[in-house]
């Protein structure tokens, strides 16, 4: 029972990707060494890339438990933990508002914590659990960024 909380997330995220949608991308322009390349083509890949695994990793949480399921679906919360802080440093960085940070902050902080805090008052949050699904989450979300990145410098060079 404790599980059906995950089912926020993908909630999250569409909220999230509403506020994003009328503007990250041409906000992205504005800094090209941060989001090389970047077009509406690749936000919409992205985020259906994105909202995918967000909502199979909950469903195999959900309805399908073990170890790595659990890890899997609680990678989701840890993933859009990582992305509230893409959103906040940019902001801070840039001293303009970036499309996204308003629900990064108002809900992708707060909704993780209770994610988890859930999680470990039903006993099933091991320190194992918690790592990886920390280390998914973040890769999840700055391993494509990264590798976008590699491959714009070497397009440069």
């Amino acid at each position: 029972m404790a599980l059906q909380i995950l089912w926020a997330i993908p909630v999250a995220y569409a909220i999230h990707i509403a506020e994003e949608a009328p503007r990250f991308v041409n906000w992205t322009k504005s800094y090209p060494k941060w989001f090389p390349d970047f077009t509406t083509r690749r936000f919409i890949f992205g985020n259906s890339v994105w909202m995918t695994y967000v909502i199979v990793s909950v469903v195999l949480a959900i309805y399908h438990p073990a170890t790595w399921t659990l890890i899997l679906g609680l990678s989701t919360a840890s993933w859009i933990f990582s992305n509230s802080w893409l959103h906040i440093v940019t902001t801070l960085r840039s001293g303009t508002y970036s499309p996204g940070v308003i629900t990064a902050s108002m809900i992708y902080v707060p909704l993780p914590i209770y994610v988890y805090a859930t999680v470990f008052n039903s006993g099933l949050l091991t320190p194992t659990v918690l790592a990886w699904s920390i280390i998914i989450g973040f890769a999840i979300m700055y391993l494509p960024m990264l590798l976008g990145r590699l491959v714009s410098m070497k397009r440069q060079s």
